[in-house]
């Protein structure tokens, strides 16, 4: 991170000294795995009011948990939180510039469920809250995407792990955007933009949280880069879109379409691809860096402390080195079956007590959203597609 991206976290790096995101999080009620589905038709501001409106109850429990979560792990009310984490960052020029519109959507979410549009805002920056952290380590999704195969479409998809707090309540909202000729089925939690998608045009995004890499306080917030990129008509705009937006916190992309699908590890300042070997036709990923070195000051401080190489950091991921077994080269088995049993594996830590669900993204000429709302070796996967879908582009 330079100077004035850091200087810029410098009092949240006060604030957070010694807070690990996940330490103090209670566990939720037992979880309601009913998938909850939005339709939202409309100007972005109408779109949100009814994303709010549908998912009043919900948002006003999740909210509650996630205030109380911020005052246990921060040691300061969640009101005093957030007014910090306005002042430390500038995200509003990246979002209206490069997802216009969707600023209206939370002003419409938090009017629906009837709260302050800062705290709906704030609300949305999971990862960009995750990444001003300590803990450089958190275990967060596991993903795996491939071009097509002979009698398998393309597909990306991933398991979502994510804090207990925001469980219990899963949700795909139904995004009818006619100024695009686009339907989008967006993952989420309600009150939230975004955690991964795909639309009509068989464009489809998943992601890993890489807290490794650096940030930038005025970036575009992961959720935004999900929506901005699933506005997106081919392949080819998706990832033009990741080159070229800032991004806040750093994340690993997983875009695929009807013809490629690949991993992008996405920093601050950097943009590569990983590629588990020479000709692979598959990629997959967890959360911590394997081909950019963009790092943050303290991780690059850590793994010199450590007198340690990028690789043998990763080394002690046990889901990647699981992954790295089973899919060996481009025979690995990579269809429906097998990927929801891959996502099943409770020994790797695949399939573990953060797992709020699990997508899988099928990419071809009739593009479906395999969903299971909450542990794939429990829940029962469900399939969403798009009755008014446009033609597929390449």
């Amino acid at each position: 991170m330079n100077s004035k991206r850091s200087s810029r976290f410098a009092l949240f790096a006060l604030l957070l000294a010694g807070a690990l995101p996940f330490a103090a999080v209670a566990q939720p009620p037992a979880p309601d795995q009913a998938l909850r589905v939005v339709d939202l038709r409309g100007t972005p501001y109408e779109m949100g009011l009814a994303h709010g409106t549908a998912l009043k109850a919900e948002i006003a429990e999740l909210v509650k948990r996630w205030k109380e979560d911020l005052a246990r792990t921060y040691k300061m009310t969640a009101e005093a939180f957030i007014r910090k984490f306005l002042a430390a960052t500038d995200f509003k020029p990246a979002i209206e510039r490069w997802t216009p519109g969707l600023l209206d959507e939370v002003r419409g979410i938090a009017e629906g469920a009837g709260i302050d549009f800062d705290t709906m805002y704030a609300f949305q920056m999971i990862d960009e809250s995750w990444v001003m952290g300590r803990d450089v380590s958190l275990e967060k999704c596991t993903s795996i995407a491939a071009g097509p195969r002979p009698g398998f479409p393309a597909f990306t998809s991933q398991t979502q792990d994510i804090p207990g707090l925001y469980h219990g309540f899963p949700t795909v909202l139904r995004v009818r955007d006619d100024g695009r000729d686009l339907e989008t089925l967006v993952f989420t939690i309600p009150g939230v933009i975004a955690l991964n998608g795909m639309n009509s045009r068989s464009v489809g995004v998943c992601v890993n949280a890489v807290t490794q890499l650096a940030c930038s306080p005025k970036g575009l917030p992961v959720a935004f880069v999900i929506r901005g990129i699933l506005r997106q008509r081919t392949y080819a705009e998706a990832v033009k879109f990741l080159e070229d937006i800032p991004p806040a916190a750093p994340q690993n992309y997983m875009i695929g379409g009807p013809a490629e699908a690949a991993g992008y590890e996405r920093s601050a300042g950097r943009m590569s691809r990983f590629v588990p070997f020479e000709g692979a036709a598959f990629t997959y990923h967890t959360n911590h860096p394997i081909v950019n070195d963009d790092f943050t000051p303290r991780f690059a401080a850590s793994l010199k402390r450590r007198g340690q190489t990028l690789a043998q950091y990763g080394a002690f991921c046990s889901r990647l080195a699981f992954l790295g077994r089973t899919l060996t080269d481009n025979t690995a088995v990579l269809d429906l079956d097998r990927l929801k049993a891959l996502y099943a594996d409770r020994p790797s830590g695949i399939n573990n007590a953060g797992t709020y669900g699990c997508t899988i993204m099928l990419l071809g000429e009739k593009p479906e959203l395999h969903i299971a709302p909450g542990r794939p070796d429990i829940a029962p996967f469900q399939v969403f597609d798009f009755p008014t879908r446009t033609t597929t582009a390449p």
